[in-house]
């Protein structure tokens, strides 16, 4: 098997004048909608959920570390968050997932106050040094208790004037 091995270059880097206060990493299969919904057809059937849950976090940005990032172009990702794709500030490069999105974030230090990985597969993340939320596939965001996880770091890191 070869592996490719991004580097630095590939990062999006943050394009801003002021701070991005919080990243959120976003994989899209068993998160907005379940790891079956190939069998189901109902895909982004909990984009909804995430619309609402940020919709009074105006300063939450999204980096999208999906495979999807793999088949479509950054302009189709943001399409495919529909609400959501003025939030959306770049994908991942290629490679193994908790090594990009910590590339993304060197790539970008001082650009984010705080960060949250939101993804259905614990196996991708072996060091375990990521900020991550894992979500059961199945449920992905349909699930109340999870989209409360998400709503309590979100309260939990808000800044001052979003309280």
């Amino acid at each position: 098997m070869n592996v490719q091995h991004p580097s630095a270059g590939d990062c999006p880097s943050f394009h801003s004048r002021k701070l991005i206060v919080r990243i959120l990493f976003l994989d899209f299969d068993g998160v907005l909608h379940s790891s079956r919904a190939e069998l189901d057809g109902k895909y982004f059937r909990w984009l909804p959920a995430l619309v609402k849950l940020l919709a009074n976090f105006p300063d939450v940005k999204i980096v999208v570390h999906s495979t999807w990032r793999y088949d479509h172009t950054d302009n189709e990702l943001r399409e495919l968050l529909g609400e959501l794709g003025e939030r959306f500030v770049g994908s991942a490069p290629r490679g193994p997932r908790e090594q990009v999105i910590q590339m993304v974030l060197q790539a970008n230090k001082g650009k984010f106050t705080d960060y949250l990985v939101l993804d259905d597969a614990p196996h991708e993340f072996p060091e375990g040094t990521l900020n991550t939320l894992f979500i059961n596939g199945i449920q992905g965001l349909g699930s109340v208790s999870q989209q409360l996880d998400l709503l309590t770091w979100l309260l939990k890191t808000a800044p001052p004037k979003d309280k």
